[in-house]
């Protein structure tokens, strides 16, 4: 519906559109990364703010997305300037340095990631079909993500993910319409429609900024564009169309699940902690909006999650995977013969460790010791990629129409401290957590 797939064998040569309708056929990538970048943890968020804001805080959600966008764009411009991986591109600003760090994060995302969302998949497919049992349903799950990514072809992923991105839009934008229609709907939207700011303290506002949306699928986009043969500078219009579609549909998300939870908790005092309390909210729809209700916002939370293992495994494989190449190739990455490829032996490796960890830490539960350490690492990401954007894209040796301008190099430094301040919040947490 949205792209027309090209390969990463395609003619890298081929021309970008110079209309809009040229351009817009050619999107994808940025879906994923939308997909990609809003699961359940998202859903929780957006659904909490609403609870306990009402419509209030959608200005926050707003600003976390633009400051996302402002990094993917700039990473997408790192990429253009040279028929380089991210990675490679990232050895000119520190040699090594950066792909160890990604490769440690990516080893404890990948470490968590895949328990977490296969193990969420599988209770809502419960939920609709009860009849279902746990593990072998799981392990379909973890097959059916594994092989199609591993299959090593962008387009079908992407042409899958998208499938599930129509359902998962159209349903959650039916289920906010729905639950507008419902008692007292109308009176929270006209007495929270107005930004404001939470009392609680600027953290809350810092953290909910920095919660929707992944870090993972900014560096992973990078990738998803090479695949589609946008490798050079003429590329950057069809790019930022892309990426605003993309951070479009994530604020389209933000916002109807703001809304849902302001429609149906607003003023209740009842606080989502887990997804075991949004599957309480499913079953609550029946009285509200039916069986049919409670069926949309399953089918809705199915496609949210399942779309996040795609984009995250796919994401995590080509992320790990470049890192390993990188180190094991490095000073020659840069060779045609040691070009990046999904069907590598690292990126395959890379799909197995997930694969394995996933069954090993859904068997195990999550060790507390590493999910703190998870945590702190991968909270470093977004940080450190500020920094080297800063200072990579400000060189003359990147294309002129390539090279940060003067609020690109605002707003990334904007990036730089808020996400930076998280980070050391979370670095604080997980101290806390090993002391207490």
């Amino acid at each position: 519906m949205f792209a027309e797939t090209t390969s990463q064998t395609s003619d890298i040569t081929a021309s970008a559109p110079v209309t809009f309708g040229g351009r817009l056929r050619l999107i994808g990538p940025g879906i994923v990364l939308a997909l990609a970048s809003v699961g359940a943890s998202d859903m929780i968020t957006t659904m909490n703010s609403g609870a306990e804001y009402g419509l209030a805080l959608i200005w926050v959600f707003t600003v976390g997305i633009m400051l996302k966008f402002v990094l993917s764009e700039a990473v997408s411009r790192l990429q253009m300037s040279g028929d380089r991986s991210l990675l490679s591109h990232l050895t000119g600003f520190g040699g090594r340095t950066f792909p160890v760090l990604f490769l440690i994060a990516e080893l404890l995302v990948g470490l968590f990631f895949g328990a977490g969302v296969i193990a969420v998949t599988t209770n809502i497919l419960q939920a609709i079909f009860p009849v279902l049992p746990f593990w072998p349903t799981a392990v379909v799950v973890l097959l059916s993500a594994s092989v199609l990514v591993g299959i090593g072809r962008y387009g079908l992923v992407e042409k899958a993910m998208m499938g599930f991105g129509i359902i998962m839009f159209f349903g959650i934008i039916a289920l906010a319409i729905s639950v507008f229609q419902g008692d007292g709907a109308q009176q929270v939207a006209a007495e929270t429609v107005v930004p404001t700011f939470p009392n609680a303290s600027i953290i809350t506002v810092m953290s909910l900024i920095g919660g929707v949306g992944g870090a993972t699928g900014i560096l992973a986009y990078s990738f998803w564009i090479r695949e589609k043969a946008w490798r050079t500078p003429d590329w950057k219009p069809v790019v930022r169309l892309d990426l605003v579609i993309s951070y479009g549909l994530v604020f389209v998300f933000a916002v109807a699940m703001s809304a849902v939870g302001a429609f149906i908790l607003y003023g209740q005092g009842f606080t989502i902690a887990d997804n075991d309390a949004l599957f309480a909210i499913a079953d609550s729809l029946v009285n509200r909006i039916g069986d049919v209700g409670r069926l949309v916002f399953l089918i809705s939370f199915l496609a949210v999650v399942y779309t996040s293992v795609l984009g995250g495994f796919s994401g995590i494989a080509y992320v790990t995977a470049d890192c390993l190449r990188v180190l094991r190739r490095y000073p020659h990455q840069d060779e045609a013969r040691f070009d990046m490829s999904a069907k590598s032996v690292e990126f395959r490796g890379a799909l197995v460790y997930l694969s394995v960890a996933t069954l090993v830490i859904m068997g195990l539960g999550k060790p507390v010791t590493l999910v703190l350490v998870y945590a702190a690492i991968s909270a470093f990401i977004l940080p450190v990629l500020a920094l080297a954007l800063l200072v990579i894209l400000n060189r003359r040796s990147v294309p002129t129409g390539l090279r940060n301008t003067w609020w690109s190099n605002t707003l990334l430094t904007v990036c730089l401290v808020l996400f930076g301040f998280l980070a050391a919040l979370q670095v604080k947490e997980s101290v806390m957590g090993f002391i207490g």
